[in-house]
């Protein structure tokens, strides 16, 4: 059975406006940009070539986006190694921006501490 891989955008590595400005080079709209950074953890992409997955990741990556990669069989199933998706306990909402990212001491949008903020 085929492999079916997908990349998963789970925040930034980089501030939001640099993100938003990488990723319209990649032809992706600002709207389109805005959706996924609002319904962060997001399935990007899905392709049955790894080696596309990657390619695809990569450019993600460096556009400022975290991502990763996971697969599972053709119909959606798990093989024998489980589909693992950061659960919303691995993300943080910035209480002054609002702003949701992965766990981190300060949001990568405003520069607002999060340390004593992280929702679990």
């Amino acid at each position: 059975m085929d492999k079916v891989y997908r990349v998963v955008f789970t925040g930034l590595l980089r501030t939001e406006e640099y993100f938003k400005n990488q990723i319209s080079l990649l032809g992706v709209s600002p709207e389109a940009a805005e959706e996924i950074l609002k319904k962060t953890p997001v399935v990007l992409k899905e392709a049955e070539s790894l080696d596309y997955i990657k390619k695809y990741a990569r450019a993600i990556t460096s556009a400022g986006g975290n991502v990763n990669i996971y697969s599972s069989d053709s119909t959606g199933h798990l093989g024998s190694h489980p589909l693992t998706i950061p659960g919303m306990s691995s993300f943080t909402q910035c209480p002054q921006c609002g702003h949701r990212q992965p766990k981190k001491e300060l949001c990568v949008k405003c520069g607002h501490t999060l340390v004593n903020h992280t929702k679990g």
